[in-house]
């Protein structure tokens, strides 16, 4: 236990010493906050209080002339075209309990554990006009080095709602780690050919880790003004970065939808047991970006991620980005 707890302080360590040294390089900034939560405060449909019930990620982001990433924005990408290139450092905390968290007497005896994740990393992104890649990797750790029991119990007694019980079974100190691939692609023929007001940006990629190994694809459809050659929404499991840069002063917004579908291999959280191969989300919300400020809502649903499960889940969402 006190070896993780060290890990644990080490990470945060790293990880400060990361964006002292960021700063230092650094030719365009820009922050970046996203929440996601199923309480009643930013979740206003569906309303639920269990599996993964809360997600906190701060990004920092920056270009700097790192020769490793000029070489990634050449790699694989033809003479003629131009890709930017940006990176970002981040910390992030997630949070995971069983259905009634707070009433363990109406619990099913298979579901969710409680279980924090607390990690940092770092991803890469190169980006021309119409294709986005985004590397990352994050490491951290899964236990109550996380904190995540101390930071729900303080939420709830903001929001005056009842206190979890059951953290003291929660899922023991382990370290976790995740690479995560994904390229993002502007269509350009036939009915998805974008438009001075909308576009279609299909989605593929992968993660392989200890916490997660998954496929995925998915699609989004915006609709707005002012879109440029941007990426659409950031997430909170792959934030914008390029996109946060390419954003001019002036004023910008859209409405979106975007469905996505999961092949799941491994999920740590969902550990003994019956997963669903296939998990689907969908999500819709708006993003309204004017001068350097951007902010974001949206709420995504999820089709269920194991057999036991009573009913889907989904988590309101909210991003706010600003480039200084």
């Amino acid at each position: 236990m006190k070896g993780i707890l060290s890990k644990g302080v080490i990470i945060r360590c790293v990880f400060l010493m990361v964006l002292i040294f960021a700063a230092k390089v650094m030719a365009e900034d820009a922050l970046s906050f996203y929440v996601e939560n199923d309480s009643r405060l930013i979740k206003p449909i569906n309303k639920t209080d269990r599996h993964y019930t809360n997600g906190m990620k701060l990004v920092y982001l920056t270009q700097p002339d790192w020769q490793w990433l000029k070489d990634f924005s050449s790699w694989d990408i033809e003479s003629d075209q131009h890709a930017d290139t940006a990176v970002g450092f981040f910390i992030g905390q997630n949070i995971y309990t069983p259905d009634y968290p707070n009433k363990p007497l109406k619990r099913k005896p298979e579901d969710m554990q409680f279980a924090g994740w607390l990690y940092t990393g770092l991803f890469a992104q190169r980006a021309t006009d119409h294709r986005l890649d985004h590397i990352e990797l994050n490491l951290g750790v899964i236990g109550p080095s996380a904190k995540a029991d101390e930071v729900q119990s303080n939420f709830h007694d903001w929001i005056r709602s009842d206190e979890a019980i059951g953290w003291d079974t929660q899922i023991g100190d382990e370290f976790a780690a995740d690479f995560t691939y994904m390229r993002e692609q502007r269509l350009l023929d036939g009915w998805f050919a974008p438009t001075g007001k909308t576009d279609f940006i299909a989605e593929y990629g992968f993660t392989a880790g200890s916490v997660h190994r998954h496929a995925q694809a998915g699609l989004t459809f915006r609709y707005g003004f002012n879109l440029g050659n941007t990426f659409g929404p950031g997430r909170l499991e792959q934030p914008s970065g390029i996109s946060t840069f390419r954003k001019t002063d002036k004023k910008s917004g859209y409405l979106f939808a975007r469905a996505a579908v999961r092949a799941v291999e491994h999920n740590r959280f969902l550990t003994g047991l019956s997963t669903e191969p296939l998990v689907g989300q969908f999500q819709a919300g708006a993003v309204y970006q004017y001068k350097k400020l951007e902010l974001g809502y949206s709420q995504t649903f999820f089709t269920q991620e194991f057999k036991q499960q009573s009913g889907t889940d989904s988590i309101g969402v909210v991003t706010v980005s600003w480039k200084f």
